[in-house]
């Protein structure tokens, strides 16, 4: 079998992202992993590095380290009415939701990379976040829109994920 060493683009539609809107709600709740596939016009990932900058004696430039991250991922949505992910954020910022009511599970599943041997299943990240939903924009003649982010809570936890039923396996 040849191996195929092209290069190709990967594309947006290439990674999904996947909110569990349930699980962090209640210690008995059941997971509510939902596709953020339609509605969200914007998810941009940041991972923020915390870095130290240190100017040795003996050297003319400095020496620079990074310490940690900010994980943050900024997010637009239209309003759209029974549309589970979008309805979950938009309450966030509705109720003025705080704490854990205002966090969720997030999934980024690399579409792009398939893991051998595991129909539907792919290399992923899990992080759990804080929806900080800051805005909403309604104008005339067009559909409501909201935007803020999502923010970190701690490390990412690097597994795979199934598809098909929606279930994330943490790497051994």
């Amino acid at each position: 079998m040849a191996i195929d060493n092209s290069e190709v683009e990967v594309m947006a539609y290439d990674e999904a992202y996947y909110l569990d809107i349930e699980a962090t709600k209640a210690s008995n709740a059941t997971a509510d992993i939902q596709l953020m596939n339609v509605g969200v016009t914007k998810f941009e990932e940041s991972s923020n590095p915390t870095e130290k900058s240190t100017q040795y004696i003996g050297n003319k430039s400095k020496t620079n380290k990074v310490t940690g991250y900010d994980n943050q991922f900024a997010i637009e949505s239209d309003l759209i009415k029974n549309n589970k992910v979008v309805e979950y954020l938009y309450s966030i910022f509705r109720d003025r939701k705080t704490g854990k009511y205002a966090q969720q599970d997030l999934f980024i599943v690399e579409l792009w990379n398939p893991v051998a041997e595991q129909e539907s299943t792919y290399k992923a990240r899990k992080l759990k976040t804080t929806a900080v939903i800051s805005s909403k924009t309604p104008t005339p003649g067009e559909t409501i829109t909201f935007s803020g982010d999502l923010k970190g809570v701690g490390d990412f936890i690097d597994g795979t994920f199934n598809t098909s039923t929606k279930t994330f396996t943490e790497n051994a």
